[in-house]
């Protein structure tokens, strides 16, 4: 499941980089690293957006909303791992669901790389990622949001 806002913003750094002939510089790298934050944001804000989506095939109002509100306050991670967690809370099938698709695939994997090196910039260590890694990770890693609406269709 692309996210349009992350195309968009992978296309306008690669044309500064390109035009600027900033590849290779600390501008490279603050891109880079503003663009994971974004890709975790945006990767987080849709799977609370498909776990709300689900609570509304109940048709009760109250449920959704307790499912928004509280969906933030249960998923500290997006990590895989911690999707599958999640995913439990509604049933083991739908955490196997998720698992049967994700585990040890090439899309977990740098799913879950976006999602370290985030908390590495987060934390002021950085990131190890060029912006061509890191387009790369994000053109696999997208796929695990359409194995989260899966599991919970």
């Amino acid at each position: 499941m692309k996210i349009p806002a992350i195309d968009i913003s992978i296309q306008i750094c690669n044309q500064h980089l390109s035009s600027s002939k900033a590849k290779g510089t600390e501008i490279e790298a603050f891109l880079t690293r503003y663009l994971l934050i974004l890709i975790c944001a945006h990767f987080e804000e849709e799977i609370e957006k498909l776990i709300a989506n689900r609570a509304m095939k109940t048709n009760d109002p109250h449920i959704v909303s307790f499912i928004r509100s509280s969906v933030g306050q249960i998923f500290r991670s997006i990590k895989t791992s911690e999707i599958s967690g999640l995913l439990s809370k509604f049933g083991e099938d739908y955490k196997q669901k998720f698992q049967n698709n994700t585990v040890g695939t090439q899309e977990e994997t740098f799913y879950n790389n976006i999602v370290i090196n985030r908390h590495s910039t987060a934390h002021n260590v950085g990131s190890n990622l060029t912006f061509d890694e890191l387009v790369g990770h994000y053109e696999k890693a997208h796929k695990i949001l359409d194995y989260v609406q899966a599991a919970l269709s």
